[in-house]
């Protein structure tokens, strides 16, 4: 039967007929939520390095759905897609890899095979996360997170049409093989699970859940989408508990408001935790704690002529850059292209194609700067991967 819980705890519901607004504040479950004041004021827009400064990694050429996650080795792990990655004997669809570097524009990209090395299609049925096919043909990356001493997985396209994720997990992810299992259940009405990101091994994050941004098609309760793929204008979340992330019964949707969190065990209850109705974004966004501001950056790519098709974000996507103190909101734009973003050409490198920004952007915790005015972010724009450095006032 469909439950939920509400971020606060007994004792405030005693005390809210009889203390003040201050007082209740202090009541409520800090576990999840930063204190207004806590949380530094910060102003737009987001500079960006010029065009000319932006790198692109060799190696890369032709590879989207880049999903960064800093693990307890110091480097950067990601699922890739839809590509031929140098010392790959094929295009596959999906893949595993590693970022290396200890400066962002500096980074190198290396390939992983995983399960059996020999079998470049062994996602469904082996202990890999490779998989053969374009598009929805195939299994392809949603999300990655290392937390716990194992590094989780969201698989999308597990149905037909490229709807559906499914959890895969590793507990030897710096193997020369990693080898991955499956959890026994798949969510049919989500279409993309990307988790939310914090520090090294999850450092900074909360203790009892893990987090992840979910599309929806629109602002109506229970309108999570199950596509990887349509255009949306809303995101909620959902949030598995840390203790037993590979129990369905563990995962929930966030269905409550930005003042008053809450989760329920059914996506029909699910509400947004970002709408923009005016707006058409990829299904897959990017979001990361930022110590050093105290607060979270959200990252979505747009379509800027949604009118038009074939116009894949990322060569004509643009970018908008949101800031919270809390995952479900609200947010503040801290960046807006209105147009494709970096726009024009891509470099040689990434085959001189056009340039925009991609349909997927992150901003890996591990680049930031100590005040967290200054980080960088990771895209699949050009379709290479693609990194860009930003500053805030």
């Amino acid at each position: 039967m469909p439950f939920s819980f509400i971020h606060t705890r007994p004792c405030c519901q005693v005390l809210a007929s009889l203390l003040l607004g201050s007082a209740l504040a202090a009541c409520r479950d800090s576990v999840t939520e930063v204190p207004a004041e806590l949380a530094l004021a910060v102003t737009g827009p987001i500079q960006w390095d010029a065009k000319s400064q932006m790198k692109q990694i060799a190696g890369t050429r032709g590879c989207d759905s880049w999903t960064p996650t800093w693990a307890p080795n110091g480097n950067l792990y990601t699922a890739y897609g839809d590509c031929r990655p140098r010392n790959v004997p094929q295009k596959i669809g999906m893949g595993f890899g590693r970022i290396s570097g200890t400066s962002a524009y500096s980074v190198s990209f290396t390939p992983i095979a995983t399960g059996d090395p020999l079998d470049w299609d062994d996602a469904a049925a082996g202990a890999g996360v490779e998989a053969l096919g374009d598009g929805p043909d195939s299994e392809k990356p949603a999300g990655m997170l290392h937390v716990d001493g194992r590094l989780w997985y969201w698989i999308r396209n597990i149905n037909g049409g490229g709807t559906g994720i499914r959890l895969k997990s590793s507990g030897d992810y710096d193997a020369t093989n990693p080898q991955f299992a499956w959890a026994d259940w798949i969510i049919d009405e989500i279409g993309y699970a990307s988790f939310v990101q914090y520090g090294k091994a999850y450092a900074g994050g909360p203790s009892a859940y893990v987090y992840a941004v979910v599309p929806m098609r629109s602002d109506a309760t229970g309108s999570v989408s199950n596509s990887a793929y349509d255009l949306i204008p809303a995101f909620t979340l959902i949030r598995g508990r840390r203790a037993d992330l590979t129990v369905r019964g563990s995962w929930e949707f966030f269905c409550g408001t930005s003042s008053a969190p809450a989760w329920c065990a059914s996506s029909a209850a699910a509400r947004p935790v970002l709408s923009r109705s005016a707006k058409k974004f990829a299904p897959r966004a990017g979001m990361t704690w930022n110590p050093g501001l105290r607060k979270f950056m959200l990252s979505l790519v747009f379509d800027p002529s949604p009118t038009t098709t074939g116009d894949s974000p990322r060569f004509f996507g643009g970018l908008m850059v949101f800031l919270s103190s809390n995952p479900w909101g609200p947010w503040q734009v801290v960046f807006n292209s209105n147009k494709t973003w970096p726009g024009g050409t891509s470099t040689s490198t990434c085959g001189s194609t056009s340039w925009g920004a991609g349909e997927r952007a992150d901003i890996p915790s591990k680049y930031m700067s100590a005040d967290g005015r200054t980080f960088y972010l990771f895209s699949s724009g050009g379709d290479c991967l693609s990194i860009a450095r930003g500053r805030l006032p």
